[in-house]
């Protein structure tokens, strides 16, 4: 069966630094694969080589069997694959219902004679962007802030915007940027338990994550990146007792998940 998302030798590099050396790695439909690895393992290079922020220098990026190495943000999005940032880009100024419209346009086709004349295709079209959505508002517990400005929202709560908003581009594929970063232990709960739903709902979900509570509870697989190589890659228990892993980056205490 052909992979969601498969990377093969994937490479970037900036100058003499080579933050990511010929990463390979499948991911299927509807499994959590999280990315770990201590600070500069290249982590975050890595996501924004498959989100088409960085052009990689070498190796092939494929979204089940496509090649989109090399293709740019808006064009690797609408092809079925989102992301979050670890630092929120919301839009502020607008209301938390009008930043989940804006994802929806890239999916919507309408001409400038209808727009401009409010015909009534144009107004269906418009309800049904609405009702959509509120949908992906009401899955991450947001519709009834719909009205309230995103800017004003607890940052817990933005980062729930955030995937609501990815949710409206239709991913198939989805990655978060750690996405519990900054949050009490409510609130990493909660957000453990919508990334579970997110799946349930038939995503696959790929996810950078410093809290390895978080990271050994939830994930199917782990990538564990160290100065941007790979150096294991499996099942959080076979992850959890690998000598490398416990060397490089989480020490002697690991967290089982339980």
């Amino acid at each position: 069966m052909t992979p969601l998302l498969e990377t093969r030798g994937l490479s970037k590099t900036f100058g003499g630094l080579k933050a990511v050396q010929k990463v390979d790695l499948h991911i299927g439909a509807n499994r959590i694969v999280s990315v770990i690895g201590p600070n500069g393992a290249g982590k975050t290079t890595f996501f924004n080589c498959l989100s088409g922020i960085y052009r990689p220098d070498g190796g092939a990026i494929l979204l089940d069997g496509q090649d989109i190495t090399g293709r740019a943000p808006h064009q690797v999005c609408k092809l079925g694959l989102a992301r979050t940032f670890q630092n929120i880009r919301l839009f502020p100024e607008m209301s938390v219902l009008e930043n989940v419209l804006v994802a929806q346009f890239q999916h919507r086709s309408i001409s400038p004679l209808p727009l401009l004349l409010r015909s009534k295709r144009f107004r269906a079209q418009e309800k049904q962007s609405r009702d959509e959505a509120l949908g992906f508002l009401e899955f991450v517990g947001l519709a009834h802030l719909a009205e309230e400005m995103s800017g004003s929202l607890a940052y817990g709560l933005q980062r729930r915007l955030e995937i609501a908003r990815a949710l409206a581009t239709q991913p198939r594929l989805l990655l978060l940027d750690e996405p519990a970063a900054g949050m009490n232990p409510q609130e990493t709960t909660e957000m453990v338990q919508l990334i579970s739903r997110l799946r349930d709902r038939g995503l696959a979900i790929l996810l950078i994550e410093h809290h390895m509570k978080v990271v050994m509870t939830i994930s199917d697989e782990i990538l564990v990146l160290d100065h941007g190589v790979s150096i294991a890659h499996g099942a959080p228990e076979k992850v959890r007792n690998d000598p490398q892993v416990i060397k490089a980056y989480l020490g002697d205490e690991v967290p089982t998940g339980e």
